[in-house]
């Protein structure tokens, strides 16, 4: 029997339909080529190339998708509900002026570095005098009160300034020491408030005991610091700190961004 034109094309056409479909695969790539876990379509993101498959140079990198998250959780711009509504320390106090008295102010003395507030008569809206009243900034529970703190000697002092002077900076022994007598308030979420160099710890406040703001914990002095030793009457003022996890307010940030996570922080 004849054949027509359309018998002779009939298994070509065949041929074609099914080479079609894996040329445009092979072209395009299949759905089961893309990695798992994305939903957002392929252009979107960067894409690591597997041991088998070539270079798309069609496909652009996004670089937020791979930005380093920064260190400082706490950038001045928002704080949670644990870190804000703190009264001041000291009655009628407020941030002090001076760089030299917040967080990360260098402490050349003992090759470190300020952690904390430094409450001076005159430098923070207050008088600041010895056995005034230290008030706590939060509500919370008291985790340390050294009632059984012992005074720093001279040969202490020498001791422990030597040594962070030969290793360049203050080891966490010589920092605790350094502080005096403390008082440390938990506050729920991680974060600490540090109350030091007082002369004397308040009634009834112990590890345990739970505190009002604003409650007499303890009382303005200078034990830790080398005039402590030297000079009794030197050096009296209120060290403070709002401690964050293993940190503490305002780490490695610059001037402004820590004056400003104060300003939040004491605000109600």
């Amino acid at each position: 029997m004849a054949t027509g034109h359309g018998d002779n094309l009939r298994p070509l056409a065949v041929i074609c339909g099914l080479l079609l479909p894996l040329m445009l695969a092979a072209a395009c790539g299949s759905a089961s080529s893309r990695p798992t876990g994305y939903d957002t379509p392929l252009p979107t993101l960067l894409l690591r190339p597997t041991a088998t498959a070539t270079a798309t140079p069609t496909l652009v990198a996004t670089p937020t998708l791979l930005a380093t998250p920064t260190p400082t959780v706490f950038t001045g711009t928002s704080l949670p509900p644990v870190l804000s509504g703190f009264v001041f320390p000291i009655e009628g106090a407020c941030i002090p002026t001076s760089d030299n008295l917040l967080p990360n102010a260098p402490r050349p003395y003992r090759a470190g570095v300020h952690e904390g507030v430094d409450f001076y008569d005159g430098l923070a809206c207050a008088s600041v005098f010895k056995d005034m009243p230290v008030l706590a900034a939060k509500a919370g529970l008291v985790i340390r009160a050294d009632r059984d703190y012992v005074p720093l000697t001279a040969e202490e002092v020498d001791e422990l300034l030597t040594r962070s002077q030969t290793q360049g900076y203050t080891d966490e022994e010589a920092l605790d020491r350094f502080r005096g007598r403390q008082v440390w308030i938990e506050h729920g979420g991680g974060i600490v408030t540090r109350y030091a160099h007082l002369d004397g710890i308040a009634p009834g406040i112990k590890k345990n005991v739970w505190v009002a703001a604003g409650q007499v914990i303890g009382y303005v002095g200078n034990s830790g610091t080398p005039e402590s030793v030297t000079d009794p009457n030197a050096e009296v003022h209120l060290h403070f700190e709002i401690r964050v996890a293993d940190s503490y307010l305002g780490q490695g940030l610059p001037i402004d961004q820590v004056r400003a996570l104060l300003d939040q922080a004491f605000s109600p």
